[in-house]
């Protein structure tokens, strides 16, 4: 009783895979707390509560949000093996969660083909992500995998059994990856532009969370970010001036960039030669999902890997919500169609060819 009048503590998820949740000490709130989890009495592993959670600032539950955890189990952890699950803080010997190990599901997919999920940005791609970390063990779980250099990228996608990252298909190419299931997800090219642009114009606003994560923009990123923030996307006259004006690395960000992730190179400019490139090379993926109709894919993908079909509330790395500009506005619609030209029709495409292969 003593311990949990001491600390407040919440887990999000618990499966056979990983446990995420946060807790802190109630007297000693940014005061780091050590965690070990264990099954019966063998211990499973020992992590401190050092993630972010600014929704914790928010609702004014933790001064700084710096409380959370996030522990993948080992490889050979079976629930099935063991009684009751224990989670222990600061070396007290007396839990403060216990669970019932009949109640932590294992998901294993039949299908050992390893998977490559090329996930481009904003297109509910971390919420699948989230889904399929409960497929797989953590030292065979990666993501992410365009922040490492080609080299430590190579050696991380041995062995693997599911890879993600923000990594067109070019650069995909040069990993060993033939062995690999090709997946992902493209979005409606209009509210994927609305969302990319919102979320690289917060890119500079939020550095003063930075600190938080693995991962750090560059000043470039950072620069396009406050150019972006002088603009008035309710304008169709500055959006008009805005896509003309794109240029270099900008168009990579903006030029119709989903098509440009199914190219097996890197165009300066999309153009129609470019779109019918992609659209051969949508024939590489073993399924390609659409957000706007991410549960059919999600369940696709569990009967491709002979899983159970999963119930999942869409979520992560969501932008604030803010409305750059009206995405039925034809004027913005008309100023913005050269960004999404080819998008558009690459985004027919694949929803015929995949719904065809149902």
């Amino acid at each position: 009783m003593i311990t949990r009048k001491l600390y407040r503590w919440s887990i999000d998820r618990i499966n056979g895979r990983f446990i995420t949740g946060w807790c802190f000490n109630r007297l000693l709130k940014t005061r780091p707390v050590t965690i070990v989890a264990a099954a019966d009495d063998t211990v499973l592993g020992e992590f401190v509560n050092d993630g972010y959670r600014p929704d914790l600032v928010e609702l004014k539950l933790h001064p700084n949000g710096v409380c959370a955890f996030d522990f993948s189990f080992p490889a050979d952890f079976d629930p099935g093996q063991f009684t009751t699950f224990y989670l222990y803080f600061d070396s007290l010997k007396t839990p403060v969660a216990a669970i019932d190990c009949t109640d932590i599901e294992v998901l294993r997919p039949r299908n050992q083909q390893p998977v490559w999920f090329m996930h481009i940005p904003k297109t509910a791609g971390t919420s699948f992500n989230t889904f399929t970390r409960h497929c797989y063990p953590g030292s065979r779980f990666k993501t992410h995998l365009e922040r490492y250099d080609k080299g430590l990228r190579a050696r991380e996608v041995e062995g693997a059994a599911y890879c993600a990252g923000h990594l067109p298909l070019y650069e995909l190419l040069d990993l060993p990856v033939s062995s690999f299931s090709l997946y992902s997800i493209i979005r409606e090219p209009y509210a994927h532009v609305h969302s990319h642009l919102n979320y690289v114009r917060l890119v500079k606003p939020g550095m003063s969370v930075e600190q938080h994560y693995a991962f750090r923009h560059n000043e470039t990123v950072k620069n396009l970010s406050d150019a972006l923030n002088r603009i008035d996307f309710s304008d169709p006259g500055e959006v008009g001036t805005f896509v003309d004006g794109l240029s270099g690395f900008e168009r990579d960000f903006f030029d119709n960039m989903q098509t440009r992730y199914f190219l097996d190179y890197r165009p300066d400019r999309v153009g129609k030669e470019d779109l019918a490139r992609a659209t051969e090379n949508i024939h590489r993926f073993r399924s390609v999902g659409l957000t706007e109709d991410y549960d059919a894919f999600r369940d696709r993908f569990c009967d491709e890997l002979g899983l159970p079909r999963q119930r999942q509330e869409m979520q992560s790395n969501k932008a604030p919500s803010y409305r750059l500009f009206d995405l039925r506005d034809s004027r913005i619609r008309e100023a913005l169609h050269p960004l999404v030209a080819y998008d558009l029709e690459l985004y027919e495409y694949a929803a015929e060819h995949f719904r065809q292969q149902r």
